[in-house]
């Protein structure tokens, strides 16, 4: 069956292991590989440490999305250059988990990214018109020598406005974004 990632509010009451960062969403997104090792604490770091400008495919699928970027660049001085991990916020990092933040308005040309400089500034609530995303990365052990990384994305929109705004913007680029994850999660699974 399909899913299109769309939280219903039933979902979210019944929803298990809801963000610290990020309890209401109305968007989700999760990939997952195992990794065999006996070193699981190398993991994240190499996530954390992963450039998406090295993989070809994620690549062309950037330059893809900032292709309306480019095309505006001279009406849109706060432009974003190099969108990837650095874009966000690092809201937890622990031996089996890493939080990111992000605010802005995603559909936008330019992302709109909202200035986000701490755990903070991404709790504060988040005006109309732009939303919150969480991304988290998680390791677990499913055996000795065998761990999960997962891969989760979680985004709340304050209002109806910004909703339907983020649901068209998230149609369109969710297998894009479905495949830079999936890609992300294999390049660590092989540098393992």
């Amino acid at each position: 069956m399909l899913n299109p990632g769309f939280v219903t509010s039933k979902t979210l009451a019944q929803w298990q292991d809801t963000p610290v960062f990020l309890p209401q969403f109305q968007f989700y997104e999760q990939h997952q590989v195992v990794i065999k090792t006996y070193s699981s604490e190398r993991i994240l770091p190499l996530v954390a440490e992963f450039d998406i400008q090295q993989d070809a495919v994620i690549r062309l699928l950037m330059s893809v999305r900032q292709l309306p970027q480019k095309i505006l660049r001279n009406k849109q001085p706060q432009a974003v250059n190099r969108f990837g991990l650095n874009s966000f916020t690092l809201l937890q990092k622990s031996a089996s988990e890493l939080c990111y933040g992000l605010r802005g308005q995603f559909w936008r040309a330019d992302f709109g990214l909202e200035n986000v400089p701490d755990t903070d500034a991404y709790m504060a609530p988040v005006a109309a018109g732009s939303a919150k995303l969480l991304l988290r990365y998680r390791v677990t052990e499913i055996k000795q020598g065998q761990h999960e990384l997962r891969t989760e994305t979680f985004i709340y929109c304050p209002d109806r406005a910004t909703k339907l705004k983020m649901t068209a913007y998230w149609l369109a680029i969710r297998a894009g974004s479905g495949w830079i994850r999936k890609r992300t999660l294999m390049a660590v699974q092989s540098s393992i």
